[in-house]
């Protein structure tokens, strides 16, 4: 019995239904293997993480490559938090990076720190300390209701 060497996972008339098949596979080998702008294999990875704690939130970006003056962390609108790089000339396309996080709630934006060394930036959001909310008595005309009182 012969048993099939190759799976096809499209329908057999799809292939001469598409005549623009070959011409795409064409378009993305030439963009990846192009020498004018790096492959993503290729290219630095630019991680982000998010973490908290119970006094900050702390962001991180690893910006590989990236000089200290060309990066900008601001606060926008009093609600994101925005890290890009600003970059001049060739390298600007290839190096760009932004990201914008929408800050949570109870943060103090005006305390806002960040640091940047060996290509990683830390950026820390500390939470805004709130006094414990006092509690406030209940307070009516005439004495309070005993629901025991009422049935006898």
């Amino acid at each position: 019995m012969d048993y099939p060497t190759e799976e096809v996972h499209e329908h057999p008339g799809l292939r001469a239904a598409n005549p623009w098949r070959q011409w795409w596979q064409w378009q993305l080998y030439s963009l990846l293997s192009s020498s004018s702008s790096p492959s993503p294999a290729t290219r630095p990875p630019n991680h982000v993480g998010w973490d908290e704690t119970a006094a900050a939130h702390i962001f991180t970006a690893s910006l590989p490559g990236v000089r200290k003056e060309e990066v900008r962390v601001e606060v926008e609108d009093g609600k994101y938090l925005v890290i890009r790089t600003e970059l001049d000339g060739a390298e600007a396309d290839r190096r760009s990076f932004a990201r914008k996080f929408r800050l949570p709630g109870m943060v103090d934006a005006a305390g806002i720190s960040a640091e940047y060394e060996h290509g990683v930036l830390t950026v820390t959001v500390p939470r805004m300390h709130t006094r414990a909310r006092p509690v406030v008595d209940l307070a009516g005309p005439g004495p309070a209701c005993d629901p025991v009182a009422r049935a006898a």
